[in-house]
């Protein structure tokens, strides 16, 4: 199958040509020059492909009917027929260089026990991002279709699909997920997702009319929430997900035996460590060392795909899992040639030259077109409702908590702030160079932007306020009220000291990176705004998840990226209790107006947006988007809030963006898509792509 691949430019923009540019060290801030030059808007990228949701994509035919499999699977007399095992109709995929060769162990590695950027790899959802991540299309499922009002959807399940021990996957297995774990409230681990409730917060009706279809549904049209199955591994395979095999767990649960305690359940139910735990995907956990840093997963006899050959997938036998903790141990161990592929293993674009370096003798090459899809990286959330609660100066009090945020929601201040700052001197000190000068946006590669306009709205976004005006910065100020106080710097309007608190953390994957950055933003504020920063390293520090949520922070280091903001609407859409608007988030995410708040806790129920305001639009956006029916028309909607972004903002400070990643793959491995994002989780990159046509040569 021939995919259309001119979206490949358009995801290698900035960050390519900066890496022959030898590393700026990072020396103490000197005094910026007056403005200098202004930040242009991203230069045009390629034709977008403009592919339409509902389209999916060809699906090859076999070149002829008679099904392989892997040697690896003769020695396995008990096993029925290779045709008998790959479902009724198995999905034919077509190779992206050639017909592979089966064999090998691919060697890999992660940092945690979930080992989640390995579960990414082969991420097997009903529903897929197409590898160019403009749209979305069936996989594990073989269709899937709304109703005319967007009320019900209904999921048809891909017919004779088996576990990979040999028992079908059916209906029966969400069921046992929907009933037994998401609706059991006794069971903590699993609840029912904000995207399968009704509009007064109740969990929406799921009905099993026969063994291949399960239906979803509500009050509310539901023209968005299925796509959350293509989200990141924890929305399909994570111990919180919905890939339940119920005839397994019934065996720990205590519904089915009441020997058993949730503990038992919820200990089992990781199968990227529980040795034969069945899976629907190309692998399933074979073996775990015995100090549980090393897994080896092994090739499903009861893959559902095949190559355009008959050639049941996967190519390769096994995956070999290592867990190394240490990034440095990891970068090292990556360099020397370890390991086959790392997609987010380890390394930043600082990196790159030195990955580049180990190349050859480390027998790898480097895969070019994989950005991180940084909207920004840093970007400075500023809290739109910032209370008391921080402790940051003694009179923590509501009244000076209200100065303080009256000055944090004043538009002058925020692009006073953007203006304010030299980014490309950012770049310099803290990326060597690398990235591109922009204001905060999502990924450059969102299928939001994938046409012409919406490319146009990308590029009005990532200029807007990103230009160096230290002028217009200070008369903005001046306006305001911030008066140059004895010690140099200014002051509240009130006259009050003020001190501009901003908060980092490793948050992007680089410590050094956010506090080399920082404390460049932060001398260039001191200098050119005459503003008093202090820059507080959180990284490790238990309450900096309750600065943010709590809104109790004023400025916090931030990695922003995504893809399809509709179902991860943070960025954009103040929906839920975090980032830039979290008290007002909270209000929408806790029933608005029904929330019940406990008296105890302050701000339970969040704030409700004033009218008018910036979060009251936002938010309304967001409902009238998610509850309408055609991808283009959300688009429009979506263009529509970030021009509030634009007008009322900037809510976040974008530095830099969209660097490309060190990936790596062994020189003698094919098949791999090599474009695409790793920067944001939720859309499940390189999930995109099939791994189970990867091969060795």
């Amino acid at each position: 199958m021939k995919r259309n691949l001119n979206r490949r430019d358009f995801l290698k923009v900035a960050g390519l040509t900066g890496l022959g540019i030898a590393a700026v060290a990072c020396q103490p801030a000197q005094t910026t020059p007056e403005a200098t030059q202004e930040v242009a808007a991203p230069t045009a990228t390629s034709e977008a492909i403009q592919v339409k949701e509902e389209t999916p994509t060809p699906v090859p035919t076999l070149a002829e009917a008679k099904y392989k499999q892997s040697p690896y699977l003769d020695s396995m007399t008990d096993l029925p027929p290779v045709e008998e095992r790959i479902s009724a109709n198995p999905l034919v995929t077509a190779p992206r260089e050639s017909i592979g060769k089966y064999g090998g162990t691919l060697r890999t590695v992660s940092w945690w026990p979930e080992a989640g950027n390995i579960q990414l790899y082969i991420s097997e959802p009903p529903i897929k991002w197409k590898e160019d991540l403009t749209g979305y299309e069936p996989a594990l499922a073989e269709a899937y279709e709304w109703s005319d009002d967007g009320l019900t959807f209904t999921l048809h399940m891909r017919k004779g699909v088996r576990w990979s021990d040999g028992e079908p996957y059916t209906s029966a297995d969400w069921k046992f997920w929907w009933e037994d774990m998401a609706l059991n409230e006794d069971y903590k681990v699993i609840t029912v997702p904000g995207y399968m409730r009704k509009s007064d917060g109740s969990p929406i009706d799921m009905e099993f009319p026969d063994e291949y279809t399960v239906v979803w549904k509500s009050d509310i049209p539901q023209w968005v929430a299925p796509y959350y199955l293509a989200q990141g591994y924890w929305e399909f395979m994570g111990p919180s997900a919905k890939m339940k095999p119920a005839h397994f767990l019934k065996k720990y649960h205590p519904k089915y035996d009441s020997t058993k305690k949730y503990d038992d359940l919820s200990a089992i139910d990781k199968w990227q460590q529980t040795p034969g735990y069945p899976t629907v995907m190309a692998y399933y956990c074979k073996s775990v060392s015995e100090d549980g840093q090393k897994y080896l997963w092994a090739r499903n006899p009861y893959y559902w795909r095949v190559d355009t050959e008959g050639n049941q997938l996967p190519y390769i036998d096994e995956i070999s899992v290592e867990i190394i903790s240490d990034e440095q141990a990891r970068i090292l161990a990556l360099t020397s040639g370890k390991f086959d592929i790392s997609f987010r293993g380890g390394g930043s674009p600082n990196d790159i030259p030195l990955f580049q370096e180990k190349a050859s003798a480390g027998g790898y090459r480097m895969l070019e077109g994989w950005m991180n899809g940084a909207g920004a990286w840093p970007g400075y959330m500023v809290n739109d409702y910032y209370v008391e609660g921080g402790k940051y100066y003694d009179d923590d009090t509501p009244e000076h908590a209200k100065e303080i945020r009256d000055l944090l929601r004043d538009k002058r201040f925020r692009k006073a702030l953007s203006w304010g700052v030299d980014r490309q001197r950012v770049i310099d000190v803290a990326w060597s160079g690398i990235g591109e000068p922009k204001q905060a946006t999502i990924s450059p590669q969102s299928w939001h932007f994938s046409s012409p306009q919406g490319q146009e709205v990308y590029k009005k976004w990532a200029a807007a306020d990103a230009s160096l005006d230290i002028e217009g910065a200070n008369k903005a100020l001046d306006e305001i009220g911030m008066k140059v106080g004895a010690d140099g710097f200014r002051t509240l309007p009130s006259g009050k000291p003020f001190t501009l608190v901003m908060m980092v953390t490793d948050w992007g994957g680089s410590l050094k990176v956010q506090t080399d950055c920082a404390a460049e933003v932060q001398a260039q504020w001191q200098t050119n705004l005459k503003i008093k920063v202090e820059v507080q390293n959180l990284q490790g520090q238990p309450n900096v998840d309750t600065l943010t949520n709590e809104g109790q922070y004023m400025i916090r280091g931030a990695h922003v990226s995504e893809i399809d903001i509709m179902t991860y609407p943070d960025w954009i859409f103040p929906i839920v209790n975090r980032y830039y608007m979290p008290l007002e988030g909270r209000y929408y995410a806790k029933g608005k107006d029904t929330c019940k708040a406990d008296p105890a806790i302050p701000y339970d129920c969040g704030v409700k947006p004033e009218p008018g305001s910036p979060a009251e639009k936002l938010q309304a956006l967001y409902v009238q988007a998610s509850q309408t029916k055609t991808v283009e028309d959300r688009h429009k909607l979506v263009w529509d809030a970030i021009q509030i972004h634009i007008d009322e903002g900037p809510f976040i400070i974008g530095i830099s963006g969209d660097q490309r990643m060190p990936i790596i793959a062994n020189t003698k491995l094919h098949n791999i898509l090599d474009y695409g994002v790793v920067g944001p989780w939720a859309p499940d990159t390189p999930g995109n792509q099939v791994m189970a046509q990867w091969y060795f040569e």
